[in-house]
Parts: structure tokens; C-alpha cells; sequence
């Protein structure tokens, strides 16, 4: 009897303190949305439309807790890849490529952009407008911006933004749905990625992200274009590594640009329209030594700017090339692989750094600087230097396999 009355005093207890947060965020989301009132007003935006962007909105609980979530990621990125650019979204892609292709020859000759990453990045972003996201960006970015602790600067500046679209009129309020980050329509444009890319694709005056193919694909091709799109240029292509590859005799993906990597005995693509041997390119083995190599190039960072990911941006130009109508990959992605846990990565960094090979931020997460440990790890220990963080490498560090 008395450890169900702890019980129930233990439950009534957290229900009064979730109760109690609540109250404070609701508290905290009234107070910034009267703060706010002033400065919308002095930044030019109409009372009527503040006034409808907030009619009858309050803070969104579902949002707080997303935002205090930490999701892993539980992917290689070969599967990653595999399941994005799989045969039933890159069959959608060729469809709707042939639907819009008058729309998309007139995007092609403005902007330059490939077609099919356009498609691509569609696909991606929202399956081809299938899967927008149902939350009210205004109540989504005003509770990030009052109620959580990661960037509320950030999310206060994307809900200015977010009213400016509304005083012009794009849309209305309730109708400016997207993700639970405030992310919006079929591109999933931030507000003030909106304002600067967004653009009129079928000419009615309106940039209709939301349910205008035409306006979608050319903001998409906007998007591109602004962030140094090169016109008749990929995002990369496939290579074979010879057998033996050193690797330290080049200066890898994410640290600079490759040149001269036919003699290095990199093999062209077959009957690709690669550039020429001084054309500047980057190295990407996003498996290692064992997986499929890529040499990638400006275009490629450009896609990167739309997601920061390796793994996004390679699914995007994968998923292009297979609505192109190019085939599987040459190298297949190597069989068995499994994610490392982020404490797996956590304890490897910490024993890198411990060991003497300086990393930027110890985060758990892979990236430049942890790869470019790893190379100079792998290099001492006669190891292939690829950077990736084989079992190999784990036993050298004297780590337990995840």
C-alpha cells in the first residue's frame, strides 16, 4: 500500500510540474509576442497583419519537445543514399519530369540549373510536394524563438521574416504551413531563405511554394543559381581507384581541391563528360577505401548549402543521376556496415585527441577535423588513410567494436 501511495504522489507530482511548464512557457510565448508587436511595427510590417499572423495562437508543446530532442543518426550513409534514391521515387522523378518539362526547359535556360537536381532536391525536400509538414510556422517559430535555448536569435529574426512574407501578401497566415522548425512548403525554404530565392514560376504574381509546381521548381533553381550554380557542370561523377591508392598523396574531400587526378591514376569515368585533368575536384569516399569513390565538384558544394550533410547531398545527386537514367553504382557499398553510436565516435575523438591528433570540436559527430585526425592516425598505423573510422582503426585505439 505505501509504494502506490509514492507512486501516485510521484505522478501527481510530475503532472504538477509539467503543468508548471506550461504555464511558463505560455507565459514566456505572450510576453515575446507583445515584445514583438513594437518591433514589427518599426520594421515596417502592418498591425493588421501582425494581428492575423498571431490571431488565437498559442505555444506549441509539441515543438518545445522536439526541440529538446537529440535524434541519432542511425544510418550508414550507403543505406542512407540506397533509400533515398530508390526505384520507386526515381520512377516519380522521370514521371514528373516529363509532366513539367516545358517548365523546366524555361528554368533551365534562366537559371542553368540541371534539371534532374532539381527534381532530385524536390524529391528530397518533400516528395515532390507529398510531404510538406503540417505545423504554423508563425506558432512554430515564435515558441523556438521564446521557449527553447538553442539559437532563439536565429528563430526570432526567421519569424520577422516570416511576417514580411505575410505583409507582402504571399500567403496567409494559417496557410503558412511547414515543418515543426519553421522550415516551409514543397522547398521547405526558412522565411528569410524565402525572401531571397523565392521566385514567380508561373507568372501569377504570387511565389507560391506551397502548392505551385512551376513556383517550386524555379525557387528551387533560384536557390542554386544564387549559391554559384556552374551551368553545364554535375555535381560529380563515380571514379575507380587504382589498387594501392595513396591515399596521402592527395589532399582529400574535405580539406581542398583535387588536381591532376589522372595522375594519380584515377580512372575518368567511362564515357562521361568529366572536365579535364587540371579541373578542380574534390575526393568523397563516404565508406572508405572499401566503398565507392566520387569525384565531386563545385556544383556539389553548392546542393551542400541547401543540407550541410554528405550524406543529403550525395543522395541528391544520386537520386539526379538515376532519374537521368544512369544505372546502380560500379563499386557497391560495402556489405555489413553499421552505424557507429555517437559514443562510439565520442570515445574514438577523445582517444584521437588524447593521443595527439588535434580535433576542432569533440562532439561525437564526424566531421572535417575528426576525418583529417583520423588520416593522420591511419598514416602512423600503416593503415589505409581514407579517414574513415574502420574496425581496424578502432582496435588500434584500443576501442571495444560498437
Amino acid at each position: 500500500m505505501k509504494s502506490g501511495i509514492v507512486l501516485g504522489g510521484a505522478m501527481v507530482l510530475a503532472s504538477v510540474l509539467f503543468a508548471h511548464g506550461q504555464v511558463a512557457a505560455s507565459d514566456r510565448f505572450a510576453a515575446m509576442v507583445g515584445e514583438l508587436r513594437p518591433k514589427a511595427e518599426a520594421a515596417g510590417i502592418s498591425p493588421a497583419t501582425f494581428e492575423a499572423a498571431f490571431a488565437g495562437l498559442t505555444v506549441d508543446a509539441r515543438v518545445i519537445a522536439l526541440a529538446a530532442a537529440q535524434p541519432e543518426f542511425t544510418q550508414t550513409i550507403g543505406a542512407y543514399v540506397a533509400s533515398r534514391a530508390n526505384d520507386r521515387t526515381v520512377a516519380a522523378g522521370r514521371a514528373l519530369a516529363q509532366r513539367w518539362a516545358g517548365e523546366l526547359d524555361g528554368i533551365e535556360r534562366r537559371f542553368g540549373v540541371d534539371r534532374f537536381v532539381i527534381l532530385a532536391l524536390w524529391a528530397m525536400e518533400s516528395n515532390y510536394g507529398q510531404a510538406t509538414g503540417g505545423s504554423d510556422v508563425i506558432r512554430s517559430l515564435a515558441t523556438l524563438a521564446c521557449c527553447t535555448s538553442t539559437r532563439p536569435d536565429y528563430f526570432h529574426d526567421e519569424l520577422m521574416a516570416a511576417l514580411r512574407i505575410l505583409d507582402q501578401h504571399e500567403i496567409a497566415p494559417r496557410a503558412m504551413t511547414g515543418s515543426w522548425a519553421g522550415a516551409m512548403g514543397q522547398t521547405q525554404f526558412m522565411p528569410s531563405s524565402y525572401l531571397a530565392n523565392a521566385v514567380d514560376g508561373d507568372g501569377d504574381g504570387r511565389r507560391d511554394i506551397w502548392t505551385s509546381v512551376p513556383d517550386v521548381l524555379a525557387s528551387i533553381a533560384s536557390y542554386l543559381a544564387m549559391h554559384g550554380w556552374e551551368r553545364t557542370a554535375r555535381w560529380g561523377y563515380e571514379v575507380r581507384l587504382p589498387a594501392g591508392f595513396d591515399f596521402t598523396a592527395i589532399t582529400p574531400h574535405e580539406g581542398g581541391p583535387v588536381r591532376g587526378w589522372q595522375q594519380l591514376g584515377i580512372a575518368r569515368p567511362g564515357g562521361s563528360s568529366f572536365p579535364d585533368d587540371g579541373a578542380k575536384a574534390w575526393l568523397l569516399l563516404p565508406a572508405g577505401a572499401h566503398g565507392p569513390a566520387f569525384l565531386t565538384l563545385q556544383n556539389y558544394w553548392v546542393i551542400k548549402t541547401y543540407n550541410v550533410s554528405d550524406a543529403y547531398t550525395l543522395a541528391v545527386g544520386r537520386l539526379a543521376d538515376r532519374i537521368r537514367g544512369e544505372g546502380a553504382l560500379s563499386t557497391p557499398w560495402p556489405p555489413g556496415e553499421r552505424p557507429l553510436p555517437r559514443a562510439v565516435v565520442l570515445a574514438m575523438q577523445q582517444e584521437l585527441v588524447a593521443r595527439g591528433f588535434p580535433i576542432d570540436i569533440v562532439d561525437g559527430k564526424i566531421g572535417p577535423s575528426s576525418r583529417s585526425a583520423l588520416r593522420a592516425f591511419q598514416a602512423s598505423q600503416g593503415l589505409s588513410a581514407d579517414g574513415y573510422p574502420t574496425a581496424a582503426v578502432l582496435a588500434r585505439l584500443g576501442l571495444p567494436q560498437p
